[in-house]
């Protein structure tokens, strides 16, 4: 029969179990050690990464919100200037900053970041990129349907 014990939880932590293998240079092996350790961050990242993640990522979505109509005036004003191919370009990439600046707010908000004044200031730049493309399809609509007149 063997020496050691039937029940673990008598012998795990007495000190004479301790001795017997201490004699022997081993290490007692502690039941928690599953607990410590730890994976590179490249495979599990961190509460303090995510969160990092997440603020740059809501900063990222601001930061769209107020590039979008910015670059929507501007490249209306190009095309106001006679430089039409640039300026139209250029708004039209307003729609396409607030879609990502949306994508960077919920990107945010998973990694637990709020990131809603992103979130409204892209979705604002959408609803007014749409009501002034609205707009101007009513106002050249009407402008060609004047000139039929005479």
């Amino acid at each position: 029969m063997s020496q050691l014990p039937q029940n673990n939880e008598d012998f795990d932590y007495s000190p004479e179990y301790a001795k017997l293998y201490q004699a022997n240079d081993s290490l007692q092996s502690d039941v928690d050690d599953a607990d410590d350790w730890t994976q590179p961050a490249s495979e599990q990242p961190s509460d303090a990464q995510g969160a990092s993640d997440g603020k740059r990522a809501a900063n990222y979505s601001l930061l769209c919100g107020f590039l979008a109509p910015l670059s929507f005036f501007l490249g209306c004003w190009l095309i106001v200037r006679d430089l039409g191919k640039d300026g139209l370009l250029l708004a039209l990439m307003a729609p396409l900053l607030n879609i990502l600046g949306i994508w960077q707010a919920s990107v945010a908000r998973r990694r637990g970041t709020r990131a809603l004044e992103g979130r409204i200031l892209n979705w604002l730049g959408i609803c007014i990129f749409i009501g002034i493309a609205f707009l101007i399809m009513l106002i050249a609509n009407a402008l060609s349907n004047m000139s039929n007149m005479h």
